[in-house]
C-alpha cells in the first residue's frame, strides 16, 4: 500500500511538471532570428570576423612609421675574463663594470620600394667600478643619424600585400555574412524537422483517437452480430499500431525540441510550438541574375583571386632568390668619448660619420636548385589555375542546379497542397460511409494512409521549398523574395560598439 501511494504522488508530480512547462510560440522568422542571435555557429563567425579585421588591422599598422625605444640596462659584470695580450697569450683579468646603452627612433617603411627609414639617437654608458681606475664614468653618443636599408633584387612583400591583404579582408566581410546564411539554413532545416514530427503527432493521436472510436464502434456491431471477429480484430490491431505511433512521435518531438532549442540558445525548458509558414510566394529566379550576384558578392571569387596572387607571389620569390644583396647607409653625427653626459651633445665635440655595407650572395654552383624552384613555382602557378577554372565551374553548375530545384519546387508544392485537399476530403466521405455501414475497415484505412501521407508530403515540400531558398541566399547573398542584398560592403566591424557599422564611403 505504501508503495503504492508512493508512485500515485510520484506520477502526479510529474504530471503537474508536464502542464506547468513553459509554452513558447515560434514561427521560421522568429526561429532564424534567435539563431543568427544566439547559436553556436554564429558566434563562432562573429569570432572569425574579429580575428579577420584585427589581423587587417596588423596589416595596416605595420605600413605606419614606429617610435621605438631600445636599450640595454644594466648590462653588469663582476668576474675574471680572458684578455688576449699582445703576445698571443691570454691573462685572466678581474672586472668591475657596468655597459648601458639607449636608442630612441622613428623607423618608416616605404612599401612602393621595400626600403626601411630610420632616424636615432643613440647614447652608451660605461661604468668602471674596479679600485682605483680613473674616468670611472664614461659616455658616448650618435646624438643624430639617418639609416637607410635597401634590400636588392629581392620580392617586395609590401607590394605583393597591398595587393592580397585587402581581397582577403573583403573575403572574410562576405565569410561573415555567407555564415550567417549558413546559420539561417541551419535553422530553417532544424524548424521544419520539429514541425515534422510536430504534424507526425497530430497525426498519430488524431489516429489513436478515430481508431479507439472506430474499435468501440466495430465491437458494438460484432456484439449484435452484424460484423465479422477478423473485423474486429483489425480495429484492435490498428488501435495497438495508432497508440505506438503515438508513442513513437511523443519521443522524436522531445528530441527534435531539444535539438532545435539546443541551436538557437534556448536555456529554458519550454516546449516549443512551431506555427508552419503560409504558402510560399511565387517569384522567378533567373540563372545570369543569380549568377551575377554570386560573382559579385560570394567570397568565393575573391579567393579565386587570392589564390592566383599568392602563386604569382612565389613564383616571384623563386625568381628573387638566384642573387640577394642588402645595401645599407648610416648618416649623421657622433661625439667621442666623455666623462660628461652634456658633452655627448656639444656641438663642438660632434663629427660627422657615415657608415655604407653592401651584402650579398651569389650561387655559383648551385645543383640545379634554383632551375628546380623555377620549375616548381611555375607548376604550381599552373595547377592553382587548373583549380581555379574547375571550381569555377563547379559553382557555376551549383548555382544553376539550385534555380532548377528552386523552379521545381514551386510545381511539387502546388500538387502536394491539392493532393492534401482532395486526401483530407475523401477521408471525411470515407469515414461517415464507414460509420454509416456502407464501406469496410480496410476502405477506410486506405484512405487515412491516403490523408497522412498527403499532408506529410506537402509538410516535405515546404521544408524543401525554404531550404533551396535559403540555400540561393547563401550562394548568392540576395534574397530574390525581398529584392535586396544581403552583403553591405561598407558595414565593418566596430571594435567600441562589437557590432557592425557602415562607414562612410570615400569620395577619392
Amino acid at each position: 500500500m505504501k508503495k503504492v501511494i508512493i508512485l500515485s504522488l510520484a506520477f502526479f508530480c510529474l504530471t503537474q511538471i508536464a502542464f506547468s512547462q513553459e509554452k513558447r510560440t515560434l514561427t521560421l522568422e522568429e526561429v532564424i532570428e534567435l539563431a543568427k542571435a544566439n547559436s553556436r555557429s554564429a558566434k563562432l563567425a562573429e569570432t572569425r570576423r574579429n580575428v579577420n579585421y584585427w589581423s587587417f588591422r596588423v596589416y595596416k599598422s605595420g605600413l605606419k612609421p614606429q617610435l621605438l625605444l631600445r636599450g640595454t640596462v644594466p648590462s653588469y659584470q663582476d668576474r675574471a675574463i680572458p684578455i688576449n695580450q699582445p703576445d698571443g697569450s691570454v691573462a685572466f683579468r678581474t672586472v668591475n663594470q657596468n655597459n648601458s646603452d639607449l636608442s630612441l627612433g622613428l623607423e618608416q617603411v616605404l612599401p612602393w620600394t621595400n626600403t626601411t627609414v630610420s632616424f636615432e639617437s643613440n647614447i652608451s654608458r660605461f661604468d668602471n667600478y674596479v679600485d682605483g681606475a680613473s674616468n670611472r664614468t664614461l659616455y658616448q653618443g650618435d646624438p643624430v643619424g639617418l639609416t637607410i636599408t635597401q634590400p636588392l633584387f629581392e620580392v617586395n612583400n609590401f607590394k605583393w600585400d597591398k595587393k592580397i591583404r585587402p581581397l582577403e579582408y573583403e573575403m572574410s566581410k562576405r565569410t561573415y555574412v555567407q555564415d550567417l546564411e549558413e546559420t539561417s539554413k541551419t535553422a530553417a532545416r532544424l524548424f521544419f524537422q520539429l514541425l515534422v514530427v510536430q504534424k507526425d503527432l497530430e497525426i498519430a493521436e488524431q489516429n489513436e483517437s478515430s481508431s479507439d472510436t472506430i474499435n468501440k464502434v466495430e465491437q458494438g456491431r460484432y456484439n449484435i452480430g452484424t460484423t465479422t471477429e477478423d473485423q474486429l480484430l483489425q480495429t484492435e490491431l490498428n488501435l495497438i499500431t495508432a497508440q505506438g505511433e503515438a508513442q513513437q512521435a511523443r519521443l522524436d518531438l522531445q528530441s527534435r525540441s531539444l535539438d532545435l532549442r539546443n541551436f538557437i540558445g534556448l536555456t529554458d525548458d519550454v516546449e516549443l510550438e512551431l506555427v508552419p509558414p503560409s504558402d510560399p510566394p511565387e517569384f522567378d529566379i533567373d540563372y545570369q541574375t543569380a549568377l551575377k550576384y554570386a560573382k559579385d558578392n560570394r567570397a568565393e571569387y575573391l579567393e579565386f583571386q587570392v589564390s592566383r596572387l599568392e602563386q604569382e607571389r612565389n613564383m616571384a620569390n623563386a625568381r628573387a632568390r638566384r642573387f640577394s644583396a642588402t645595401l645599407s647607409a648610416s648618416f649623421g653625427y657622433v661625439s667621442p668619448q666623455t666623462s660628461d653626459l652634456s658633452g655627448v651633445y656639444n656641438g663642438n665635440n660632434l663629427a660627422a660619420g657615415s657608415t655604407i655595407r653592401l651584402n650579398f650572395a651569389l650561387p655559383i654552383l648551385d645543383g640545379g636548385r634554383n632551375r628546380a624552384r623555377m620549375n616548381q613555382a611555375r607548376e604550381n602557378l599552373q595547377l592553382t589555375q587548373f583549380n581555379i577554372e574547375q571550381n569555377q565551374i563547379n559553382f557555376d553548375q551549383e548555382i544553376a542546379t539550385a534555380v532548377r530545384n528552386f523552379d521545381q519546387i514551386i510545381g511539387q508544392i502546388k500538387i502536394a497542397l491539392k493532393r492534401q485537399e482532395i486526401a483530407l476530403k475523401r477521408f471525411e466521405i470515407t469515414n461517415g460511409r464507414y460509420l454509416a455501414g456502407k464501406v469496410g475497415i480496410l476502405d477506410l484505412n486506405n484512405a487515412r494512409d491516403t490523408k497522412d501521407s498527403a499532408i506529410r508530403s506537402y509538410i516535405s515540400a515546404l521544408q524543401q521549398y525554404w531550404d533551396a531558398y535559403y540555400e540561393l541566399r547563401t550562394l548568392t547573398l540576395y534574397d530574390f523574395r525581398e529584392g535586396r542584398i544581403l552583403y553591405n560592403p561598407l558595414l565593418e566591424y566596430d571594435p567600441k560598439t562589437d557590432g557592425m557599422v557602415e562607414r562612410i564611403q570615400s569620395n577619392k
